[in-house]
């Protein structure tokens, strides 16, 4: 069984952590523009005393749990329906917090064709996306998947922050590192015989008569393995059947070697997405305004990926930077 990365956060910092978050809410700034202020940013003392929780998770583990980091705000009000319904405002202390925390990972981003180019992506169970395989649904399981594997510019950290989750579901993880693949597997896993397009969270309906592209499901980082892994959208492009049992073995070992991240309000997980697949249990939304509610944040970090994956068009989709650059177009 993996062991859980946790870590706890003291009062004073998560006081801090409210101070800092509120006064520049107070000047009319949300999460998705903050960072477009070049003096937006953590407070040295502040991270200074988080800089031992604010880091990647360690080689092979694939996650870092902070528990209570966010845990010092106000209520944000009821879940909302759809996240479209997010009062932004009321958010605003909280999501500026998050963005802050984020940068000191790396690039901070979102997608133009995904929840309207928000940087602060709200994860709630939907009316009629139950049964969807994504953030959105609730009544289906969520199938392991790495986040937005379909791009070659995808985030390599993922964070998700809870905000309500009065059920106790929690997020389950699985690792490359945990999957003891064999040799043969791996050589076959290898090959870019996989094509990958973007889910159903996109808004954008032309991604389907692009010509597919065949991308890797494993590569071969320093010391260890990356995967890029979203079964639910993807296509193999080969009959060759080992490379389809390899792949097939491949998530049964996803499955066998999965665990489980309780979260509670305020408790920030951090995901490696090159080296860790994520997904969650099925549950039943009320839709009354108590159902679990995630903020999620996508970060690029300086990490090096198969030189391949440049040539990769990522289906158009273009990012929006949060630190006021211009989106980056693949086309």
């Amino acid at each position: 069984m993996p062991v859980l990365d946790s870590h706890d956060v003291d009062v004073e910092s998560r006081r801090a952590l409210v101070t800092a978050a509120e006064e520049l809410a107070a000047g009319g700034l949300l999460g998705d523009s903050v960072l477009a202020d070049p003096a937006a940013r953590l407070p040295e003392p502040l991270a200074e005393r988080l800089a031992d929780v604010l880091r990647p998770p360690a080689p092979g583990v694939g996650h870092r749990v902070v528990r209570g980091l966010f845990a010092g705000f106000t209520d944000p009000g009821p879940t909302p329906l759809h996240w479209r319904e997010t009062d932004r405002e009321r958010c605003a202390a909280l999501d500026i917090a998050l963005v802050l925390v984020a940068a000191r990972f790396g690039r901070v981003f979102g997608w133009t064709d995904q929840q309207d180019g928000r940087i602060v992506h709200n994860i709630v169970p939907s009316p009629g996306c139950e049964a969807m395989q994504i953030g959105s649904s609730s009544t289906t399981e969520l199938a392991w998947h790495t986040e937005d594997a379909f791009h070659p510019d995808r985030a390599d950290l993922l964070l998700l922050v809870c905000v309500r989750n009065p059920d106790g579901i929690g997020s389950r993880l699985s690792t490359v590192s945990s999957a003891g693949l064999d040799e043969r597997d791996i050589r076959h896993l290898l090959r870019p015989e996989v094509a990958i397009l973007p889910d159903d969270s996109y808004e954008d309906g032309t991604a389907a008569a692009r010509e597919p592209v065949g991308m890797a499901t494993l590569w071969e980082r320093e010391g260890s393995l990356g995967l890029r892994y979203d079964p639910s959208y993807s296509r193999l492009l080969t009959d060759d059947e080992e490379f389809r049992d390899a792949y097939g073995r491949l998530g049964r070992a996803l499955e066998a070697g999965s665990f489980g991240v309780p979260l509670a309000p305020g408790d920030l997980v951090v995901i490696d997405n090159d080296a860790a697949v994520h997904g969650r249990t099925a549950f039943r939304p009320r839709y009354d305004g108590t159902d679990r509610w995630l903020k999620r944040i996508l970060v690029r970090s300086p990490r090096q990926r198969p030189a391949r994956e440049s040539l990769e068009h990522g289906y158009g989709q273009r990012q929006v930077d949060a630190h006021g650059g211009r989106p980056a177009l693949r086309v």
